[in-house]
């Protein structure tokens, strides 16, 4: 290498550097802002992890059978025990540790865009991920799955970077499968990829290695419930109730809906001239996010036509690694050789492709329905503490259960008033006899195809009108702007 080459790979390397901690203070500071001023509520899953959590702090095992609970996730709970002395700010911190996670994904993202085609792919890397809201979204109401996502591509990252390096990739890929078992593929994929060299005592070390954060998740499983599958079993039981599971022969069609519902459709087309241009200049960087992309799908595939949900979020890393080749459709001509008619046509091309970007953005962006949203997602969570304080709802409370509508306001009960069934009632589980006195809480009807409210989403609950009329001989005694109470003391 010339020495001017070393020259200038020192500089990009520094300010590259420089970068990286430039956008952990920006990213860090815009993200801190953001949750003073929203203050959000963790969503469904997490507030359910940390009840959990609280239930093994105070010495009780938790109950991973409750009605319609979701999965149990073992960094999850880790993190729920972590949060437990901070008491009521327990489901702020779940949502601050997605938004941290969603700042380190965004870094990563920047990274491998750099190793794609320099900082000028860093930037562009960043920028494409950090535009799709979805992702945006799904940290702020602290959901697992950017922290998820985060964790597998800096593996994907430092393994790129320096192959069958082992140490962190392992480390980063046995958190990633406590909190979802689809990192169990790519765990398997790598112990195979560092095995193969090795002797057959190294080999077994990988193996070992591999196996951890299965048989972590197994031994959770059968310490509460006795039976070590049991988050596979019930989470394929919970799609079915809640409608989320799809006929095998559609599967294909979800996979490919899913990722450009992430993507959107010009971002999905550029990446898909990403892909195209990689295989033609046989870009080696790219490898990896194929392997991501590929193994993401069939995962999807696996765990959908098993009878598992199939949701958006599962496809997630698979867009981030389609999001890498998308980068390098738009900047891999800065690696072609100057002078070449391919680096002006490429260019050319590129340049096109962020102006249509950026006007389908200008033209689909609601920044206002967005800052409603988020700070409804808080409102909802107050306007509920709210109501099952006044003083009408707490004398109707001494007479019998509170019930609701589904199991969508449960953790919330648990967690801020220590509720659990027969003291609350979700009206959706027939299991339950007619609620004959105590207080019924009904959704109002201006909210209640919010997501985090909604109880006409499923399948099982199409009769969702009956869930919202309260039980005969209930009257009004409470209301504000999401909820209105109903209760009944009997003579």
């Amino acid at each position: 290498m010339l020495t001017t080459e070393r020259s200038s790979d020192g500089r990009e390397a520094r300010l590259e550097k420089q970068l990286v901690i430039a956008l952990i203070i920006g990213l860090g500071a815009v993200v801190l802002a953001g949750f003073l001023i929203y203050s959000p509520r963790s969503t469904f899953d997490s507030q359910s992890a940390l009840n959990w959590a609280r239930d093994i702090w105070e010495g009780n095992l938790p109950n991973f059978g409750a009605y319609r609970a979701p999965t149990q996730h073992p960094l999850m709970l880790a993190l729920g025990l972590l949060f437990q002395p901070a008491g009521d700010y327990g489901p702020q911190l779940m949502v601050l540790w997605s938004l941290i996670g969603y700042v380190a994904l965004l870094i990563a993202a920047f990274r491998f865009g750099v190793l794609i085609s320099g900082i000028f792919g860093g930037i562009v890397a960043l920028g494409l991920l950090a535009t799709r809201l979805d992702v945006a979204w799904l940290a702020g109401v602290g959901f697992l799955d950017p922290p998820y996502a985060a964790l597998i591509l800096w593996a994907a990252f430092l393994e790129a970077r320096s192959p069958r390096r082992g140490g962190i990739v392992w480390v980063l890929l046995t958190m990633a499968g406590l909190l979802r078992p689809e990192a169990w593929l790519l765990t398997g994929m790598y112990m195979l990829w560092v095995g193969y060299p090795l002797e057959w005592s190294g080999r077994l070390r990988v193996l070992c290695y591999a196996a951890i954060g299965p048989l972590i998740w197994f031994s959770i499983d059968f310490a509460v419930t006795g039976n070590p599958l049991y988050s596979m079993t019930t989470t394929s039981r919970n799609a079915g109730d809640l409608g989320r599971s799809r006929p095998l022969a559609t599967l294909p069609y979800y996979t490919l809906y899913w990722t450009n519902s992430v993507l959107k459709l010009p971002l999905s087309t550029i990446a898909g001239l990403g892909v195209v241009l990689a295989v033609q200049q046989r870009r080696r960087q790219l490898i990896i996010p194929a392997v991501l992309v590929a193994a993401t799908w069939f995962s999807y595939l696996v765990i959908a036509s098993g009878g598992l949900a199939n949701v958006w979020r599962y496809i997630l890393v698979a867009a981030i690694g389609l999001i890498l080749f998308a980068t390098y459709a738009l900047t891999g001509w800065s690696l072609v050789d100057r002078g070449r008619r391919l680096r002006k046509w490429w260019a050319g091309g590129a340049l096109l492709c962020v102006l249509v970007g950026v006007g389908w953005t200008a033209t689909h962006l609601n920044v206002s329905k967005i800052d409603s949203d988020i700070k409804q997602r808080r409102q909802v969570s107050d306007n509920f503490r709210s109501i099952m304080v006044q003083p009408a709802v707490l004398r109707a409370r001494k007479c019998g259960p509170v019930s609701v509508p589904s199991q969508k306001l449960l953790p919330e009960a648990k967690w801020a008033f220590r509720l659990e069934p027969p003291q609350i009632i979700p009206r959706s589980d027939t299991s339950f006899p007619v609620q004959k006195q105590g207080v019924a809480i009904v959704i109002n009807p201006s909210y209640e195809s919010r997501p985090d409210l909604n109880i006409n989403e499923y399948a099982v609950d199409l009769s969702w009108v009956r869930l919202q009329i309260p039980p005969p001989g209930f009257k009004l005694i409470a209301s504000n702007e999401f909820f209105l109470a109903y209760g009944r003391c009997a003579p």
